[in-house]
C-alpha cells in the first residue's frame, strides 16, 4: 500500500458499521481502495464503538465485510496497542496537555505517525485537531463519516 490510509476514529468505525454508510464514507471507502491505499482502526475504537450486542455485531460485521479477500472493499486493518504505539500515544497526550479522557482520539493520532500522516474519518473533529498539533511531523487530515 502507498500513501497515507484512510484512519476511522469512533465515529468513522460507526459508520463503516452502519447498515448503509453514508454516500461520503462509501466515496471515501472507495477512493481510498482506487489509489490503493489502507483503511485502519487502533483496536482501542473497538471498545468506544462495541458496547452492547447489536453494535458489538454491527463492528464485528464491518471488520468481516471488509475482508480484503471478498475485494469489494479495502480491508480495514486494526492496530493493536504495543508498546511503541503506547508511548507515543503518551506523548500525545503530554505534549497535548490533557488527561486519559483523550486516550482513545491519541491512539488514532498514534497509528497516522507511522504512516506519515492519514486522513481520519470522525464525528469530532475538534477534538482530533486539538491533539493533532503534538505530532507535528504528521500530517493529519479530518472528514466527516
Amino acid at each position: 500500500m502507498s500513501g497515507p490510509p484512510l484512519v476511522l476514529d469512533a465515529g468513522g468505525l460507526e459508520g463503516l458499521a452502519a447498515d448503509r454508510p453514508s454516500d461520503h464514507l462509501r466515496a471515501l471507502l472507495a477512493e481510498t481502495r482506487r489509489r490503493g491505499r489502507e483503511v485502519i482502526a487502533p483496536t482501542i475504537v473497538c471498545a468506544e464503538v462495541a458496547r452492547g450486542l447489536a453494535r458489538t455485531r454491527a463492528v464485528e460485521a464491518a471488520v468481516a465485510r471488509h475482508d480484503q479477500a471478498r475485494g469489494e472493499r479495502p480491508a480495514l486493518r486494526l492496530v493493536d496497542t504495543d508498546f511503541s504505539l503506547a508511548r507515543q500515544v503518551g506523548a500525545i497526550l503530554e505534549a497535548s496537555g490533557v488527561g486519559s479522557e483523550r486516550v482513545v482520539d491519541a491512539h488514532v493520532l498514534g497509528v497516522c505517525v507511522p504512516e506519515g500522516g492519514g486522513l481520519v474519518v470522525t464525528t469530532d473533529p475538534g477534538d482530533i485537531v486539538e491533539l493533532a498539533g503534538a505530532v507535528p511531523a504528521v500530517r493529519i487530515r479530518t472528514t466527516h463519516p
